[in-house]
């Protein structure tokens, strides 16, 4: 049967991405609208110039997102951006997969299902946006801490320098002792590189401005925080508003919705706050920590993020879903898989929602109510998962640094708390 495993792993990734390809090209076609703002964009850049061309993302982000566009323009298909983007995306996910193939743990076959369920689970979304590029970067990163932390450090620092959130996934690559010192090197030169080149192409305020953009921000529909505002529309909708915004998405209006921001806000701090202890706890017991410790760690900072946050767009499913197929192949314990099994059912209400039953709530329609339940226990889940992670970070940086107090040190002599006597070697 083992034989078998590989060549049923090939035509299982063949179908699903076929499904999805069906999806973006039939029923689901109108998701590439992300797509068409980029081409858009990109085409007037010569006379808003860099600095004014999709602020909302960061410089390097956008020279990214301008490869498949100069790919089209140099082919001579300058109208089949989406094209391009989809074969590149294919190309994305294909890599990630034979990565996840090559360095996941032997026997690991969840890791490969993980991801091979992850791409159809969400859709068209998928290859229609390009957070999939620093979520593939950021789980590669991963993988690689392990044997080669300069490559994972790299991965991690362009993804950053793409699209921001992966800077939540750096303290968990920089806490083990033994990667400490080339992650935060190559950080550090990369994160300078990155900077000054957005600085020198398009000046300070470009630097600045996706973080500007996202401040300015409503409560969108699909965020955790506005669940309450959308439960209350589903009841009395008379009462409350959801429109199409500057910023390209539907955000609710409506009485204690100002109330729910702040709540966001607010939620968001405290989220930082139970970062910065766990990663002052990680980088102090860096020695005990475990890939599986470092992994849940990832997904705890990313997860919080994502649900204190007042905006949740669907494809924020993809800033976790290389990451928990990437921790589901490094950990020893089945505790990572049947998290990333959890994120799976997520991301399917996720589809469920956006693009299935949208126009239910952006347009008020028949299943509305429908709707409204769906995102709402997919919400509840998530915030479950991520409460999940959490837990699971402090209880293993709590035994990282219990293992650390017990092993002798590069002198020989025991590290054993304060008070207590070394055991006698016999």
């Amino acid at each position: 049967m083992r034989r078998y495993w590989p060549v049923a792993f090939v035509l299982a990734w063949l179908a699903g991405r076929a499904l999805v390809v069906w999806l973006l090209n039939g029923r689901h076609d109108w998701v590439d609208g992300d797509l068409r703002y980029f081409a858009h964009s990109l085409t007037a850049l010569p006379d808003t110039g860099l600095a004014h061309t999709l602020v909302e993302y960061p410089l390097p982000g956008v020279l990214v997102v301008a490869g498949p566009w100069l790919l089209a323009e140099l082919v001579g298909i300058p109208d089949r951006y989406s094209e391009a983007v989809l074969v590149l995306s294919l190309l994305g996910d294909a890599a990630f997969t034979v990565l996840l193939a090559r360095m996941a743990r032997p026997g690991r076959k969840a890791a490969l299902v993980v991801w091979l369920l992850a791409v159809p689970l969400l859709g068209a979304t998928t290859y229609a946006r390009f957070d999939l590029v620093p979520g593939l970067l950021a789980g590669a990163a991963l993988l690689f801490l392990g044997s080669r932390p300069r490559v994972a450090a790299t991965l991690a620092a362009l993804a950053t320098g793409f699209k921001l959130w992966p800077a939540f996934v750096l303290p968990a690559l920089a806490a083990p002792e033994r990667s400490r010192r080339p992650v935060v090197t190559v950080v550090v030169v990369a994160g300078v590189l990155l900077a000054g080149v957005s600085v020198v192409l398009a000046g300070w305020e470009r630097l600045i401005s996706p973080l500007t953009w996202q401040a300015e921000r409503g409560l969108q529909i699909e965020a955790v925080a506005a669940t309450p505002a959308m439960v209350g529309w589903a009841v009395a909708p008379e009462r409350y508003e959801i429109a199409f915004t500057r910023h390209n998405a539907y955000e609710v209006l409506g009485p204690g919705t100002g109330g729910l921001v702040t709540a966001s806000g607010i939620s968001s701090l405290m989220a930082i706050a139970v970062l910065l202890g766990l990663w002052f706890l990680a980088f102090r017991h860096g020695r005990g920590l475990t890939p599986e410790t470092v992994s849940w760690l990832a997904l705890a900072a990313v997860g919080l993020f994502v649900v204190t946050s007042k905006v949740l767009s669907p494809q924020y499913l993809l800033w976790l879903l290389p990451l928990a197929a990437a921790a589901a192949g490094l950990s020893r314990r089945r505790a990572l898989v049947v998290w990333a099994a959890g994120l799976l059912v997520v991301t399917a209400a996720t589809q469920v929602v956006f693009p299935e039953l949208y126009g239910e709530l952006t347009h008020r329609g028949e299943h509305a109510g429908w709707a409204v339940l769906v995102l709402s226990v997919r919400n509840v889940l998530l915030v479950g998962l991520v409460g999940w992670a959490v837990v699971a970070s402090a209880r293993g940086i709590s035994a990282a640094g219990r293992s650390s107090a017990s092993r002798p040190d590069r002198a020989g002599t025991s590290t054993a708390p304060a008070g207590e006597v070394p055991p006698t070697r016999r």
